[in-house]
């Protein structure tokens, strides 16, 4: 991160924080994420996104702003509260306060699943906020439209039966993923962008938030657990189902094609960032689905 803007966002926001790399929080946004100090001594996070990650960076960074600024105060779901930040042509640095904290997929009980589902129908329920232009890029339909077929053949080809199939019937993938009327989704959707605090559920990283697909937020939960060898529980979808009416089996289906999508299509180009164990139970989970899939498309219940 360049020198300069770093030392202006901490004397503009007057804060503290350690900068050694192992202080540094994930984003993969490519954002730095510290833990900080604010002049009056409460803990806060500061999450910094240098222009020199490129434009695409920035308007994420700047997506993020506007939904703590704008949306999180009205939103049906808690977020970390906005303490100050920084928009200048050098980048976007957001401050936040200290909102709690994470468990790993493998410790979350049901009853937090649950709960889980609830917010996320609460979020996914609510009016498009108004007065800003909420679409942002699709990793996943992009993906789909067009695939990078030789990442995913040499990750998929000798593990995963009927692969070609898959490529194919792509559309029909996407066109299944679409299953549910769009919503403002959270994006990036996963247990180490949720904390806990005081029995409630906190959703923090808010780059990707917009108009998406339901199913994106949900399938996603499976896809980061998956390799922890965690399986998320049907109270996710039980409890999301009771709160925000739409039909079952439309979601499951919506559900099972996103899951497949995004593990064929963009989990190759992740698997470096994963154990060995953990990239043979995405195989197994893979080979699962895209049988539930197949057989599903053939009739076979």
């Amino acid at each position: 991160m360049p020198h300069a803007f770093m030392t202006m966002v901490l004397d503009t926001l007057r804060v503290t924080t350690d900068q050694k790399p192992e202080a540094r929080l994930e984003s993969r946004s490519g954002a730095n994420v510290h833990a900080a100090r604010t002049s009056d001594g409460h803990a806060a996070y500061l999450k910094v996104t240098p222009a020199t990650l490129g434009a695409p960076a920035i308007a994420a960074a700047r997506r993020e702003l506007r939904f703590y600024a704008e949306v999180a105060p009205v939103a049906p779901v808690r977020a970390p509260r906005l303490l100050d930040y920084l928009d200048a042509e050098s980048g976007v640095a957001v401050l936040l306060e200290a909102a709690g904290e994470t468990r790993q997929a493998p410790a979350w009980t049901t009853s937090m699943w649950a709960d889980l589902g609830r917010d996320l129908a609460g979020l996914h329920g609510m009016a498009i906020p108004p007065g800003a232009d909420w679409q942002h890029p699709d990793a996943l339909q992009e993906a789909l439209i067009d695939p990078n077929l030789d990442e995913i053949n040499s990750f998929w080809a000798p593990m995963l039966p009927h692969l070609g199939e898959l490529l194919a019937r792509r559309v029909e993938l996407m066109e299944q993923t679409r299953a549910l009327p769009p919503a403002f989704v959270h994006g990036d959707c996963h247990t180490a962008n949720l904390v806990h605090s005081a029995g409630a559920i906190v959703f923090c990283d808010w780059q990707a938030a917009g108009i998406g697909r339901p199913a994106s937020d949900l399938a996603f939960l499976s896809v980061r657990a998956t390799p922890t060898g965690t399986t998320v529980p049907p109270a996710l979808v039980n409890a999301y189902l009771g709160t925000r009416a739409c039909d079952r089996r439309t979601l499951q289906r919506a559900l099972l094609a996103e899951e497949l999508a995004v593990f064929v299509f963009l989990w190759p180009v992740f698997a470096a960032f994963n154990t060995p164990e953990g990239i043979a139970r995405v195989r197994r989970r893979t080979r699962e689905l895209a049988q539930r899939w197949l057989s599903a498309e053939a009739g076979v219940a």
